[in-house]
């Protein structure tokens, strides 16, 4: 390698340039050497005070209410713009804290890295194009040694399938010579065809398609193995035969796109076998996947080189080493000097070395962007060593992880096995022996990905997992996400599995993996929830069986629900009542039933059916747990509610019909009022010269109504007002003055129930002593020492007592308007 940087530097001062990257020229040096370096020192304090947000340092509030629907009039300071960064950081749209990511000191160096290319592309032209092709040159040298692909071009990307891209543009320049001027009328007669495996994504053939103007007619999907191997590898014999119907129909076959390390299994496809086909028929074969990783882990030299295994792959090294910000780069085969086989299919010659210049493949150096700086510097700081280590933790990761899993019996791991099919290699062997490139791929792992299944007779073959157990995966995924972070998973899905969760190391942008510790404190976890999510498959039959034997539990289809699952109680002939108001009465006891459940098991919770109607959630049990007398418990539960609803609603049409006849008995009483003191006491001017010269006596007036609810009766309310207290009719207080009983009694008429079969014999329910309300609609009452003049039309006064608050809602259902009060009365109309 060319000079190298101290990967244990991470602080500069001013007088210290992050690299000398001008040595050459003296008097450009001593321009740019300061400005370089106060850009390093600039950039690496904003990456600091971005890191303070992850560690949770409080912000102004000035940094969330930042308007952006108009650019502000005043110029704004770096601190100010800066601070609104970070507030626009720290938090979501919904305005919850975000997870803000770590970065090592290589990592700070690459992020410096890029202000400083940004600085660059302001450099004289010449400078620029000197510079670029620096960088360029000594990744391409360092790359081609590291990964054993000798004598290689480079591609330098941000998009993902960019070099893909690019490298199927190639092709079809070298396939249809007259493409350059034709366009897509050299092919008209003649459609160039692409082969994928259908494990792989199918958007990346589309991207292909729409960015070089095929039609999608040019893919050939290349199905999987059926029968031998592992299901998830494309089947080569099929590839064979689509190529030779391709062939013999007339159409063209150019590139073959396959896996090292599919994106969701991590399975390798047969590279030789595919090798060995693409070069009889001068196909050009491209891979992709995070197992080509592993060419970077052996010290020795590879037995084999790259280029007799594929003609161009693409490297995500920013995933890979857990650096953010650096390019993807693709390698490809150059045209010249050729094989001895290659001259025998075809002639070489000058146009084809000018291939990659006309497809794009030629990072242009006289651009403006350094786009292999940070690549650059990265690579500098890291050194082979740190390269290589960085890559060998993702690997071992990997397989430490998939021997913790697959000791389960309901676990079903889908990823390929490290160690190949009989397990006799660890990537530390892999390390330290020389083996070819086949064999490297087979015993590497770059993920794991698992799966809890149900019981599997001997010599039955799992295919998808019930949908149940969907959820049940989706469940344990979340769970393990929060209660065991160390090890991050992915929930995915797979089309013929079903839920999957998915460990990838090379996809976590972080340099930290998950040590022996962290794994099997994972492996604990992930136990604990098996032991649970087996109990829960095995209680759900049981669940099942007794919900459908119970005269007022139904089952409810919950689909989102992972848990044992979902009744709804519903008292016997509920059925074929459900009306709108029914439905609103039995939503409301289901939803006073789970607030009386929650508070003795956590366990329940509400949920919705299909239907919208409301029920009771059972969430996981545990082994221990009992099924049946949780279901007891719902019942009681349900029964106890559905009484206090009864009682509630008694008290409510005695309270509304107690209304009624205290509001037509004032009423009258008012009209004989009138009669016997004369219409003259009423008129405004006369009434008061009558007033005064025949007073009224204090017994004369309208007597208030009281209503009893422990006895149902309308009685007067002179006693309250005249002693100052309440009694109940037959209750006396031992050795006190009894007052005399109230001059007007009256029963309120019949009983309330909901339905026949809540109809009562008993009388009016049993009530607390203390639940009197008292209806008031005197013209003159003293109340708490006040006076309160109650005019002709206004309302009734209903005193509830305050253990009573429900009456409120009640009367409301029965059609009676009401407005509870601070003292715990009810206006009326």
């Amino acid at each position: 390698m060319a000079t190298t940087v101290d990967k244990n530097v991470t602080k500069y001062d001013k007088n210290t340039t992050l690299m000398d990257l001008t040595k050459t020229s003296p008097s450009v040096n001593a321009l740019k050497t300061p400005q370089l370096g106060e850009i390093a020192i600039e950039a690496s304090q904003i990456v600091s005070r971005l890191e303070q947000v992850a560690e949770g340092v409080n912000l102004s509030e000035s940094a969330f209410n930042q308007s952006t629907v108009f650019l502000g009039l005043d110029q704004k300071h770096s601190d100010d713009i800066i601070q609104i960064i970070q507030g626009l950081i720290a938090t979501d749209e919904d305005g919850e804290p975000t997870a803000f990511p770590l970065v090592d000191d290589v990592g700070k160096l690459v992020i410096t890295s890029h202000s400083l290319a940004a600085y660059c592309s302001n450099l004289d032209r010449h400078v620029l194009q000197k510079l670029s092709t620096r960088f360029t040159t000594d990744i391409t040298r360092w790359i081609s040694s590291l990964f054993g692909f000798i004598e290689a071009a480079a591609f330098y990307h941000d998009d993902q399938l960019e070099g893909l891209v690019r490298v199927t543009r190639m092709m079809l320049h070298y396939k249809f010579p007259r493409f350059l001027e034709d366009g897509a009328l050299a092919y008209t007669s003649t459609l160039p065809m692409i082969y994928s495996s259908v494990a792989s994504p199918l958007g990346v053939v589309q991207h292909l398609c729409r960015q070089l103007g095929l039609p999608l007619a040019c893919v050939r999907p290349v199905p999987v193995n059926s029968h031998f191997g592992s299901q998830y590898i494309m089947d080569v014999t099929a590839l064979q035969r689509l190529i030779s119907e391709d062939i013999s129909s007339g159409r063209m076959p150019l590139i073959v796109v396959a896996d090292v390390g599919t994106p969701i299994t991590g399975h390798v496809d047969n590279i030789l076998r595919i090798q060995s086909l693409c070069k009889t028929h001068d196909i050009w074969l491209h891979l992709r996947g995070h197992s080509l990783a592993a060419l970077a882990l052996q010290s020795h030299p590879i037995t084999g080189h790259t280029p007799s295994i594929a003609d161009s792959f693409t490297l995500c090294l920013g995933n890979w080493l857990g650096i953010p910000g650096l390019p993807m780069i693709t390698l490809y085969r150059q045209w010249d000097p050729v094989s001895p086989t290659q001259l025998k299919n075809r002639q070489v010659g000058s146009r084809e070395s000018t291939l990659p210049l006309i497809a794009g493949l030629k990072n242009d150096h006289q651009g403006r962007r350094l786009i292999s700086l940070p690549l650059w510097t990265a690579l500098q700081a890291l050194g082979r060593d740190g390269l290589h280590s960085r890559i060998r933790d993702n690997f071992l990761a990997s397989e430490r992880l998939w021997a913790a899993v697959d000791v389960y019996r309901h676990v079903r791991v889908l990823s390929q096995k490290p160690g190949g099919e009989s397990g006799t290699y660890t990537v530390s062997e892999l390390i330290s022996k020389p083996v070819n490139i086949p064999l490297l791929f087979e015993t590497t792992a770059s993920c794991v990905v698992f799966q809890f299944t149900p019981d599997v007779k001997e010599g039955e073959q799992l295919g998808r997992v019930p949908a149940y157990y969907d959820k049940l995966n989706s469940w344990l995924g979340q769970i393990l996400q929060l209660d065991a972070p160390q090890v991050p998973l992915d929930i995915c899905e797979l089309e013929n599995i079903g839920v999957v969760l998915r460990f990838c190391p090379f996809e976590l942008n972080t340099a930290q993996q998950p040590n022996v510790e962290e794994i099997q404190s994972f492996v604990q976890c992930l136990e604990q929830q098996l032991i649970i999510l087996r109990a829960t498959v095995q209680h759900k039959e049981t669940f099942v069986k007794l919900v459908n034997a119970s005269p007022v539990l139904k089952l409810v289809e919950l689909p989102e629900w992972a848990g044992l699952g979902g009744v709804r109680y519903a008292p016997e002939g509920w059925e074929q009542l459900l009306t709108d108001q029914a439905k609103e009465e039995l939503n409301n006891l289901n939803m006073a039933l789970v607030d009386t459940l929650r508070s003795t098991d956590s366990a329940f919770s509400l949920g919705e059916g299909a239907d919208g109607l409301m029920c009771v959630r059972f969430g996981m049990l545990t082994p221990q747990s009992d099924v049946e007398e949780l279901l007891n418990l719902v019942v009681r539960v349900g029964q106890s509610v559905e009484e206090n609803s009864r009682v509630l609603d008694s008290m409510a049409e005695i309270v509304r019909k107690g209304i009624e006849t205290a509001t037509l008995d004032l009423q009258k009483e008012n009209e004989e009022r009138l009669w016997q003191e004369g219409i003259l006491r009423h008129v405004p001017v006369v009434g008061t010269f009558v007033n005064w010269w025949s007073p009224k006596t204090k017994e004369s007036g309208v007597r208030g109504r009281s209503l009893n609810l422990t006895q149902g009766v309308v009685e007067s309310t002179e006693n309250i007002y005249k002693y100052h207290m309440q009694l109940q009719s037959g209750l006396p207080a031992t050795g006190a003055k009894v007052p005399p009983t109230p001059q007007i009694q009256k029963p309120v008429g019949g009983n309330h129930s909901r339905s026949s079969s809540h109809a009562s014999s008993q009388g009016t329910p049993s009530l607390n002593p203390s639940s009197a309300v008292k209806i008031d609609k005197t013209e003159n009452v003293i109340n708490n020492n006040q006076v309160v003049t109650a005019k002709p039309q206004s309302p009734i006064v209903v005193e509830l007592p305050n253990s009573q608050p429900s009456i409120q809602r009640q009367l409301s259902n029965h059609g009676v308007t009401t407005k509870l009060q601070t003292d715990g009365s009810v206006l009326s109309r």
